[in-house]
């Protein structure tokens, strides 16, 4: 081969290299992927059509629920465009209208898939429209619109942020992806709901938050579905990168948290008061394995947080390995997950209020219970999928850190739970149907 020929080979080989590297980018995005696949949807809609349950009745129950109404309208934005949350959602300017119509969009867009309804393709376009075309920002961080209060009345804008993007993405992916498009959304108003995604929300997500992990892991769940709606792989990898570093300083796990361990996470940050910043939890070794972050400040909070993980590290799953570092099993999440999944599902069974030893020391050794209904997906992973042997069916042990609690919380608690929203309007919504 002559000199030339040689190096034109060279440059003919890079170019090749190049070209498959912007391909590997472009490419493998998989379309419906937040949080619920093509597969997925196929799936339920099969298993409602032939009657199958638990599919059947929760698809019952979301048809019931208000978010399922075909005759669901916007209840926002607010007529100025501007949402303004307060501590604890005190004032509640347009908070509780995004959460409502972000869970609706959802909810209504399952329903058409399952359903060929066009009724509720479009809602779902009518409510995403609405955002898209009048939402102007959060009041507080939304360049030009300062707060108009003290700051404690603008502080839940974040968190707001992180609980409608949880939602939105999951609607938009249906709509604009299902049937082959064919709920009849427009292209400039998909792109108008694009940009509401990139320069709205996404700012108020992107630097996560120091505060309560979950309100970090709901901005990253955010982020990752902006990220596939958006086919934004930088934003994708930040989110994964967020998620990698948040789930070990949520979900204590003793053998890699020990003082033994030179890479120790949780609890985390450690030149704080553990009273404060894990409520209470100061015990920290094999008995205490499991414990999260919050888990002392009420299990509501912690499985909004339990939620916002395993939704995330689901969408990442679907994306795949072409693009993805497969979060439910990187850096030891496995092990954290499905130890905390189990020892949270075990306070649920027990109902109790009181918390056993080692549990809540600082915190009044008390418990509060929340709802428990976002454990569907997790054990569809780590049991079905996975095959954790730590994530088992009615064969695994019980008691406090029983491998068979999560199975039994889902089969013997949330199965017969009548609840109109499954549970909740942030990010857990109807899982038993999409997931079970």
């Amino acid at each position: 081969m002559s000199k030339n020929l040689h190096t034109y080979f060279i440059i003919f080989l890079m170019s090749l290299f190049a070209n498959q590297t912007v391909l590997a980018q472009t490419l493998p995005w998989q379309h419906p992927g937040v949080l619920v696949s093509q597969a997925q949807l196929d799936f339920i809609k099969q298993q409602v059509h032939a009657k199958t349950e638990p599919y059947y009745q929760e698809f019952l129950y979301a048809k019931a629920s208000p978010y399922g109404s075909k005759t669901y309208s916007p209840k926002g934005p607010n007529p100025n465009g501007i949402i303004q949350c307060g501590s604890h959602s005190t004032p509640n300017i347009g908070c509780s209208d995004a959460n409502s119509d972000s869970a609706a969009a959802y909810v209504q867009a399952l329903l058409w898939y399952i359903t060929d309804d066009s009724a509720y393709a479009n809602n779902a376009i009518r409510i995403m429209n609405a955002y898209a075309k009048n939402l102007k920002g959060f009041a507080g961080f939304t360049p030009g619109y300062p707060c108009p209060g003290e700051t404690k009345t603008c502080s839940n804008g974040p968190l707001q942020a992180a609980w409608d993007a949880t939602k939105w993405p999951r609607a938009a992916e249906i709509i604009r992806y299902g049937n082959n498009g064919q709920a009849g959304w427009k292209s400039d108003d998909i792109k108008a709901f694009s940009q509401l995604l990139h320069h709205i929300y996404e700012p108020l997500l992107y630097s996560g938050s120091r505060s309560n992990g979950n309100w970090e892991l709901s901005m990253i769940e955010g982020m990752m579905g902006i990220a596939v709606f958006n086919e934004d792989l930088t934003l994708l990898h930040h989110a994964q990168s967020l998620w990698e570093k948040r789930v070990p300083a949520y979900f204590y796990y003793y053998s890699l948290d020990n003082s033994l361990n030179p890479n120790t996470h949780a609890p985390f940050p450690l030149d704080k008061n553990a009273t404060h910043d894990w409520n209470g939890q100061v015990i920290f070794n094999k008995n205490t394995s499991g414990v999260t972050q919050e888990t002392c400040r009420d299990l509501k909070h912690t499985e909004d947080g339990i939620a916002s993980a395993i939704n995330a590290a689901e969408t990442d799953a679907i994306q795949g390995n072409t693009l993805t570092a497969h979060l439910y099993t990187a850096h030891g999440a496995q092990a954290r997950l499905v130890t905390s999944l189990n020892l949270m599902a075990g306070f649920e069974l027990a109902a109790s209020t009181t918390a056993p030893q080692y549990f809540c020391t600082e915190a009044g050794n008390k418990l509060k219970l929340g709802l428990g209904t976002t454990y569907v997906i997790a054990y569809n992973e780590y049991h079905n999928r996975l095959h954790d042997p730590d994530m088992a069916d009615a064969s695994g042990s019980t008691g406090l850190h029983g491998t068979a609690n999560t199975y039994h919380w889902i089969h013997d608690k949330l199965l017969k739970k009548r609840l109109s929203s499954d549970g909740g309007i942030h990010m857990a919504l109807f899982e038993v149907l999409t997931h079970f």
